[in-house]
């Protein structure tokens, strides 16, 4: 398999239009009925009704949510359209769950509080689980809050126009037949206005009214409810769906797609070997240690995490695929580590051959008394299974038949470490 054809065929990934859905778990603690003078004067009012405190809550709170955007920062400010104001740096999806428990209504703004956390997967539970066993664990700090700010399209009162009859004539000050006063005077300046208009800058013909559309505002409470659901659903995801799945780096995909799938992962290429009997096993030449990161050092997520590699001739990675992820952004520091470590190539009848290999990735937690996070352990051993079905993740990787689980795993004896 040439790199280039690889670069090709991971471009033309392909999702599947179901999503992937999670076990929804109860909230970690009841969340009362906000009653606050303010909650009840935004439930009470006609112009936010259209979209009341009461729907927001029953879409949001108490949910296992995710960040569409993987925003890290823990104060976010999005616009009436669902784009971030500002900038925040980003992430994992691992590490952009988001749990709300309080929202508050304004005419102007959606403010809602919460907790973010993260996602450890479950190193005991089988393969084919691996997707939907893990842990929720929080990441926001005691006494911190996840604040998260919406703006809203503003609703206002349509404006009244002046009243027929000889009242409205007098406020015109004018004859309706004649368009005598400052009606017929305005006209009469019309050439010489600025705009070409009637009337002064911003009047009549020539500039906005009074009360027309800005931007910001609008006189449907409807149109202001439809702009604030849209907003979001571009923010929020009330579980991994296939839109953020498809924007994952091409290793998760990998991985969701074979859970989607229940099958295992095998190279698509036949020539892809795997050491064993007739293949010699190739070795680890540069080994790039991978990081761990703050979120995972004081939540304590520590172990170990197995990805399937595929080695080309010259023994560089050229396709890298999820298997049993740890979570909690340590796998993309994983993957990253992988990518820029070199092996000697794997060889068959004394000839380099593209080859796939486990790698297994140990993260531990810092201390005095650990010393730095332990190598890449290369895992030979276990045929390749040969029934590949017709449902098939394009690019370097298909889904096969799940038969022996620790196919993954580390053989003891089969292991190189460097």
């Amino acid at each position: 398999m040439k790199p280039a054809r690889l670069a090709a065929a991971a471009f033309a990934l392909s999702v599947a239009c179901t999503s992937l859905s999670y076990p929804q778990v109860p909230p970690p603690h009841a969340l009362p009925t906000n009653s606050s003078p303010k909650a009840k004067a935004a439930a009470d009012d006609p112009v936010i009704a259209e979209m009341s405190e009461q729907e927001l809550r029953s879409r949001l709170v108490g949910r296992p949510l995710f960040l569409r955007g993987l925003w890290l920062d823990e104060s976010l400010h999005f616009n009436m359209d669902g784009d971030l104001v500002g900038q925040s740096p980003k992430g994992s999806f691992t590490l952009c769950g988001v749990l709300i428990d309080h929202i508050h209504v304004t005419k102007k703004t959606v403010e809602m509080e919460g907790i973010r956390w993260g996602i450890h997967f479950e190193d005991e539970a089988q393969w084919k689980d691996q997707a939907t066993s893990f842990d929720r664990l929080q990441i926001t700090p005691r006494k911190k809050h996840q604040v998260i700010v919406i703006d809203r399209l503003v609703v206002v009162p349509p404006k009244k126009e002046g009243g027929k009859g000889l009242l409205g004539l007098l406020k015109r000050g004018g004859s309706e037949e004649t368009g005598t006063g400052a009606d017929s005077q305005n006209q009469a300046r019309g050439a010489s206005t600025p705009n070409g208009g009637t009337g002064s800058p911003g009047q009549g013909d020539g500039g906005p009214a009074a009360g027309a559309d800005d931007g910001k505002t609008t006189t449907s409470p409807a149109e202001s409810a439809e702009r604030l659901r849209n907003a979001l659903n571009r923010i929020f995801a009330p579980e991994l769906d296939a839109k953020m799945v498809a924007a994952m780096p091409d290793y998760w995909q990998f991985f969701y797609q074979a859970q989607q799938a229940h099958k295992s992962l095998v190279p698509t290429d036949p020539n892809i070997v795997r050491p064993g009997p007739g293949v010699e096993s190739p070795k680890l030449v540069k080994n790039i240690v991978p990081e761990s990161n703050d979120y995972a050092q004081r939540d304590q997520v520590a172990g170990v995490a197995s990805y399937k590699v595929i080695l080309g001739k010259d023994g560089k990675p050229l396709a890298v695929a999820v298997y049993r992820p740890i979570g909690f952004g340590l796998d993309e520091t994983a993957v990253t580590a992988i990518q820029k470590s070199t092996f000697t190539p794997a060889e068959k009848d004394g000839k380099p051959v593209e080859s796939v290999i486990d790698l297994a990735v140990q993260f531990r937690i810092y201390s005095p008394l650990t010393s730095k996070p332990a190598p890449l352990d290369t895992a030979a051993g276990g045929a390749l299974d040969q029934d590949i079905r017709n449902l098939h993740l394009p690019g370097p990787f298909t889904a096969a038949e799940e038969r022996q689980d620790a196919a993954a795993a580390p053989a003891s004896g089969g292991t190189t470490k460097q």
